[in-house]
């Protein structure tokens, strides 16, 4: 019984050893290198007072930018791929993709890259997708941008509009820069299913508010001296996320709603100007902890944590010169009263602790 185990493991072995070769053998003698570049562009007869962009693709890097020179086009887009590896010798456009969907008559325009499967990216073999898409500076654009397996990184420089604007990965990164006095005029949601989304806005008008998300992965909001128009959402399901606000002003009453369900939030508010409105909503993690750092400098502002702990603990510690105090499970500025403008937030956790630095003058 034993010699017979031993024989059909060898077998076994032999088998996975000369099916390796042969497998290498393969990849040898279909080794090769596959490169493709070209541009598309739009330049319509009579311009729309908001052009519309639809960019997707199956897999590839997206990169979002402005013309840093005057161009005639409404959008150019950039395409370059190059793919290495194995089955790539000898091979097409055709044999890695469908043809390319290029809908530019008028707006809305449409640029589609349907990838074909293929053992170069299911083996992860060496390749590289991007698609470069330049706009101009002069134009109002709603901007509508997937990638199913990559990347979408977008860069606003100053003084830009921007109307609707939405960029989503199923499995990747969303990145947005923006520079001061861009104005996001429309909605704006960034989001993945597995992923990093980020977000860095500095001097920037959110005149709808904003949706992030990720369903497996983390979110990154970083705001510096810009103005909410509305309600900001940040979910995750399983990940993290980190909220900075320094010195924001709103146009109205907005509500914040943050949330991870398994994971930490951190949230970091500096409010060191006027205001303009206030701030109700909800911080929450279903398993793991959240942190506040806040600080006020004006008398008019004020704040109030009402934190809920399953398992866990609640805590607060002074930030320099404190001004604020812990009674049960509510965190308040001493002049949360009389304040004017004020951060009215729920903070719970089901499992996990909650701890607020702060302080308030």
């Amino acid at each position: 019984m034993k010699r017979k185990t031993s024989i059909v493991l060898m077998v076994i072995a032999a088998c996975i050893v000369f099916g390796g070769t042969a497998f290498g053998i393969v990849i040898a003698t279909t080794w090769g290198e596959y490169e493709f570049t070209d541009s598309y562009q739009y330049n319509p007869d009579i311009s729309s007072p908001i052009e519309k962009l639809n960019v997707i693709s199956d897999i590839g890097q997206v990169n979002i930018k402005y013309n840093t020179t005057p161009t005639n086009h409404i959008a150019h887009i950039d395409l370059d791929i190059r793919v290495v590896g194995g089955f790539v010798a000898e091979t097409s456009f055709s044999d890695f993709f469908h043809p390319i969907e290029w809908s530019n008559v008028s707006s809305p325009i449409t640029f589609k890259l349907d990838a074909k499967t293929n053992p170069v990216f299911i083996f992860g073999l060496s390749h590289r997708i991007i698609i470069d898409i330049t706009l101009r500076t002069d134009v109002v654009y709603d901007i509508n941008a997937y990638c199913s397996t990559g990347a979408i990184d977008m860069n606003v420089p100053d003084n830009i509009v921007i109307n609707n604007t939405s960029l989503s990965t199923a499995t990747g990164s969303v990145v947005l820069n923006s520079a001061k006095n861009t104005t996001f005029q429309g909605l704006l949601g960034m989001s993945t299913s597995t992923g990093k989304v980020s977000l860095y806005a500095k001097q920037t008008n959110f005149s709808r508010g904003l949706s992030t998300s990720s369903s497996t992965g983390s979110l990154i909001l970083n705001f510096s001296q810009c103005v909410m128009g509305d309600n900001l959402i940040g979910f995750v399901s399983t990940g993290s996320v980190t909220l900075n606000s320094y010195n924001m002003r709103y146009i109205k009453d907005s509500v914040w709603n943050v949330h991870t369900s398994t994971g930490s939030v951190d949230i970091e508010i500096r409010q060191y100007i006027e205001m303009n409105a206030s701030i109700t909503g909800s911080i929450g993690s279903s398993t793991g902890s959240i942190d506040i750092i806040y600080d006020d400098s004006l008398s008019n502002i004020g704040a109030q944590f009402t934190c809920s702990v399953g398992t866990g603990s609640i805590s607060y510690n002074p930030l320099g010169l404190g001004g604020m105090s812990k009674a049960g499970g509510v965190i308040s500025s001493t002049d949360y009263s009389t304040a004017i403008n004020k951060y009215t937030l729920g903070i719970s956790t089901s499992t996990g602790s909650i701890e607020v630095i702060g302080q308030s003058l």
